[in-house]
């Protein structure tokens, strides 16, 4: 049955129609390079995309304003979002699907990874690490069942280095047939499959294509039909930097004025690219959301939680874990998860074949400590990358301390 509403977004679900990795930048992706992901792997972090937009198809420049302003101002509830995933066997981590259903009381929105533009940039969505439609369309009809929306993704993501997601992006930006063809595809896979938005992961923009993804953004927003929802990820900052290769092709106030959901990748402190270290330490939660609410309205703000971890050691990539791998890796190797009371989170660290290995990872405690953030910040919810890699024990902190 479902719940009754909650949230910014209001009104309950429509049902659905009688028919109805590395990522390519350092973020949320970039735990699909590891050799061990499968294809849909590299989905880490981590994070969020791009959908297409279409000049001339339906009139709205901004999305409207929403009655509830997030968990401070004794309005509505704040959001979930949970990222969806299919299971990845090679990797040995679950899909998604049991963890929302187990915890469709505590979720609004779910994003499933399943589409992205092709690699030539002329628009065309393909499917990636995705089911067969009759497929989707029992996820989408069960989600609805359950009261969670659910959001299209179109992201530019795992076509191999993270320059060929760039040249992707700029091609698709640069081309106004592409982004034509791009929004009639996302129209026709909302009528098809029942989708309640969509949302745009593109990453690795290069810098000087700012203007035009503020414009692709607002293409889609005219385009959507009236009541689908419209959400981005991006790269979080702490200071404007036009040159940053991750965050600088993102216009923070014009993109908060067009979309529903500003979900900001707060799991990208230290990545896959980096050097050992938090994927999102208290304090770099507490800068990022900072200075997001001085550009963004901040019942629109989701911040990014990660329920994975990475393990740094030996030679290549660090491996991706989700938190059932980081704890039996740390009882396997006999070491005691340790608590960095700094920064918030958990570690351990450990010796194989003469090398060092640190692991770092997110739990129900160092979730704690980043939605007290949030609602000190009253901004409007939170977002989970990805459902079924996280620790069980978070949903408990998501009951106490957002709901």
């Amino acid at each position: 049955m479902a719940r009754p509403p909650r949230g910014p977004f209001g009104s309950t679900p429509p049902r659905p129609p009688h028919t109805r990795r590395p990522g390519d930048a350092p973020g949320r992706y970039l735990p699909a390079r590891s050799p061990a992901r499968p294809v849909l792997a590299g989905l880490l972090l981590a994070a969020l995309m791009l959908l297409a937009g279409c000049a001339g198809l339906l009139g709205r420049e901004e999305a409207r304003p929403k009655p509830g302003t997030g968990p401070r101002d004794g309005g509505r509830d704040p959001v979930v979002y949970g990222f969806y995933t299919e299971p990845e066997p090679e990797a040995g981590l679950p899909g998604s699907l049991e963890t929302m259903r187990r915890h469709a009381r505590d979720l609004d929105v779910i994003v499933p990874f399943w589409f992205r533009l092709t690699e030539s940039g002329d628009g065309t969505i393909e499917p990636y690490g995705a089911p067969e439609a009759a497929r989707r369309r029992e996820v989408i009809a069960e989600a609805h069942r359950r009261g969670i929306r659910v959001e299209l993704i179109l992201h530019n993501l795992l076509y191999g280095s993270g320059q060929r997601s760039a040249e992707t992006a700029r091609r698709f930006l640069r081309d106004e047939a592409a982004q034509e063809r791009a929004a009639r595809g996302i129209l026709d896979l909302i009528r098809q499959e029942g989708y309640d938005g969509v949302h745009i992961d593109l990453e690795s923009v290069p810098p000087e294509e700012r203007p035009r993804l503020t414009g692709f953004v607002r293409r889609v927003r005219q385009a959507l039909p009236r009541g689908k929802l419209l959400s981005i990820a991006v790269f979080p900052r702490d200071r404007e930097d036009r040159d940053d290769r991750n965050t600088g092709a993102y216009d923070y106030a014009a993109l908060g004025r067009l979309v529903d959901a500003f979900i900001l990748m707060t799991y990208s402190e230290h990545t896959a690219e980096t050097g050992p270290g938090p994927l999102a330490s208290r304090d770099y939660a507490d800068r990022m959301l900072r200075y997001a609410v001085q550009h963004v309205p901040r019942e629109k703000i989701l911040l990014g939680l990660g329920g994975f971890g990475f393990d740094w050691g030996g030679s290549g990539l660090p491996r991706y874990l989700s938190h059932a791998q980081a704890v039996d890796l740390a009882r396997q190797r006999s070491v005691p998860v340790r608590w960095d009371n700094a920064a918030q989170v958990p570690f351990f660290t450990y010796s194989e074949n003469g090398e060092d290995h640190a692991v770092y990872f997110e739990d129900a405690r160092s979730w704690a400590a980043k939605l007290e953030l949030a609602r000190r910040y009253g901004v409007g919810g939170v977002a989970i990358w990805r459902l079924g890699m996280e620790d069980e024990g978070g949903w408990r902190e998501i009951s106490r301390l957002l709901r």
